[in-house]
């Protein structure tokens, strides 16, 4: 049984889905994150502002953390942009219990080195990957560990600004995600998501949208299983993760590890109670095995603008969107407005009764 009379506090980029759960699953919650949209601010009980992540130091989350805690005990989970700065988990106040991957268990799935290294002693397989550019005229991608949303993925004979970059071959595919919850020594997939780009010249890899089910085969099925429970048991990952992969001349490859509740956990059948098996899963726990209930196809879309925009007054938010940002918030062009929860046939409507709505203004 939960203790719900602890508070969860969400330290996230953008920490309005987890928000959501943790409210529908009975817990008092506290979002400290970088947007404050208008969703997040009704499930939120207490709200604190977060500067971009890549400028958070240990200084600046401590002071973030005492003001949205006020030196109470609550239960922390983290989500999106945590890869930019997992080191300062290693010294929380101690009124707040971390409920996901320590710092550790983070470095060892996010440094490039470490990961792939794993991955070869555990004969997992995954593109060809260097850490220093190659010297010939094969394509290669340019990843940066730290990135999120595929925007970071850049063709390496363009140039680029991403730090500490390494290198992979360039893989023609199909793109996909499997949701899974770990208690450190075991793993159980919970979904498999297929993932769709939405490119731009700046972006080549920016992901557009993640569809479940995604009905691979058997045999690739198992070998997701085989692998998120070869990277616990090594690494002792905790709660809600995702591991990407491609599918390629129908080889499965192996691309990263979220060490966190990914954007899918979204696209799960709302009769299952997920955020209680994250924290559960946290504590050693997993429940009886089965995939998501899902047998409809479900989107996750990012409607991107491509044009700067205000949100007007006036906007009617259509049922599906999430992320509603606030009246008269900038939008600039290539950003995302807002995510959309629907079937697939509909977002091409839903997304014309919103740009209709912006270009009246």
């Amino acid at each position: 049984m939960q203790d719900l009379n602890v508070p969860v506090l969400i330290l996230a980029q953008s920490g309005r889905f987890l928000a959501q759960s943790a409210t529908q699953a009975g817990y008092r919650v506290w979002v400290a994150d970088c947007f404050g949209d208008q969703d997040t601010l009704t499930a939120a009980e207490r709200w604190q502002e977060s500067p971009d992540f890549s400028k958070l130091t240990p200084a600046i989350l401590l002071e973030l953390l005492a003001k949205i805690t006020q030196g109470e005990p609550c239960i922390l989970v983290t989500g999106s942009g945590i890869e930019l700065c997992y080191s300062l988990l290693e010294n929380l106040p101690a009124n707040i219990t971390l409920a996901g991957n320590q710092y550790q268990t983070i470095k060892h799935v996010k440094v490039p080195a470490l990961f792939f290294d794993l991955l070869s002693r555990l004969q997992l397989p995954y593109p060809d990957t260097y850490f220093k550019h190659p010297l010939d005229n094969k394509c290669y991608l340019t990843k940066s560990a730290s990135g999120l949303g595929g925007i970071h993925i850049q063709y390496s004979s363009h140039s680029t600004n991403i730090n500490d970059p390494y290198f992979q071959d360039f893989i023609e595919g199909e793109s996909g995600s499997a949701l899974f919850l770990a208690n450190g020594k075991l793993a159980q997939v919970m979904s498999i998501n297929q993932q769709h780009l939405s490119p731009i010249k700046e972006a080549p890899f920016r992901l557009g949208s993640i569809e479940t089910p995604w009905r691979i085969s058997n045999q690739h099925t198992q070998q997701l299983v085989q692998a998120v429970n070869l990277i616990t048991s090594e690494v002792g990952l905790l709660g809600l993760n995702s591991l990407d992969f491609i599918i390629s001349n129908n080889q499965l490859q192996l691309l990263e590890i979220n060490p966190r509740p990914s954007a899918s956990v979204e696209l799960i059948h709302k009769d299952i109670p997920i955020f209680h098996y994250h924290i559960d899963a946290c504590k050693g726990n997993l429940p009886f095995k089965h995939f998501n209930k899902e047998t409809e196809t479900m989107s996750l879309h990012y409607f991107y603008v491509d044009y700067d925009c205000i949100i007007p007054e006036d906007i009617i938010w259509p049922k599906e969107c999430r992320d509603r940002p606030h009246t008269g918030t900038c939008i600039k062009e290539y950003q995302p407005i807002c995510t959309l929860i629907s079937k697939p046939l509909k977002v091409h409507t839903i997304k014309q009764t919103i740009e209709t709505q912006l270009k009246r203004n």
